[in-house]
């Protein structure tokens, strides 16, 4: 017992000493993206945003919405409601987080009446009502469905990174997923993904998303104010600026993630 204790203090020791830097160079892509899921997310959550679509032109359209989310038993549920311009107002998707399957995702219009469409595994490569976001964007990650290899660190801006290559390796995503491979951008100094390159499965660069106006929410977890979706196939950009937040309980009701609750037109009053 006296030896082990001296190896532990030992080993206590010498972890101490170790440069913050060489114990995160053994980190495994995994392990980043572990750190970061650990440190980010969070129960509960509601935001209110701007969206604003910027075509080839220069022609802007801006949209309002709400996003909620709320982890139940582990597993979380989504739903995003477009309440601005007039032409999508209602619109509304619904998403349901499955452990040992693929989510559940749920397409609401107006004109559908009291129906929700579902959202067919094969069809989450394509784009989410007029954005650069594809449903399969919006739904969550299941990270053993995944492989995450970490390539060689860069920094930019003065900002160090960690820089993450993920694939799927789930037989059933590999051919359902519109993307061959993601490069993540993961800040060193909180775990936060950055930036996100998209490569379709010929390596070609598709788009990237890169967030900016970074703010602590609570002692680990950050969020960002600002995103931005290139697309660089379609010559477009999805802008998104966050305009309220709200981390508590209260303010995301479990009642918002049923069917019955988008489709009596609650969900924009």
């Amino acid at each position: 017992m006296f030896v082990r204790c001296c190896s532990l203090l030992i080993l206590a020791t010498v972890l101490a000493l170790t440069p913050t830097s060489a114990r995160a160079q053994d980190l495994t892509g995994r392990q980043i993206l572990d750190q970061s899921a650990e440190r980010h997310e969070r129960d509960f959550e509601r935001e209110v945003q701007k969206m604003t679509l910027i075509d080839k032109a220069g022609a802007r359209e801006e949209r309002e919405l709400r996003r909620y989310a709320r982890r139940t038993d582990g597993a979380y549920r989504y739903l995003m409601v477009f309440h601005s311009p007039s032409g999508v107002k209602g619109s509304a998707l619904l998403t349901w987080q499955n452990k040992d399957k693929a989510d559940d995702q749920w397409l609401y219009l107006p004109a559908m009446g009291d129906k929700m469409k579902r959202v067919a595994e094969g069809g989450r490569k394509n784009y989410f009502m007029g954005t650069d976001f594809t449903f399969e964007d919006l739904v969550s990650e299941s990270r053993d469905k995944f492989e995450y290899q970490r390539q060689p660190d860069e920094t930019a801006d003065g900002v160090a990174y960690y820089v993450v290559d993920a694939r799927a390796i789930d037989e059933t995503l590999k051919k359902e997923t519109g993307y061959g491979s993601r490069r993540l951008w993961v800040r060193k100094d909180n775990f936060f993904i950055a930036r996100t390159d998209y490569f379709d499965k010929r390596a070609k660069l598709i788009k990237r998303q890169t967030t900016a106006k970074l703010v602590a929410v609570d002692q680990s977890a950050w969020r960002a104010g600002f995103s931005r979706m290139e697309n660089f196939q379609e010559n477009h950009i999805t802008e998104i600026e966050v305009q309220a937040r709200d981390l508590a309980e209260a303010s995301v009701d479990p009642e918002i993630f049923r069917e019955r609750y988008v489709t009596s037109g609650k969900h924009v009053r």
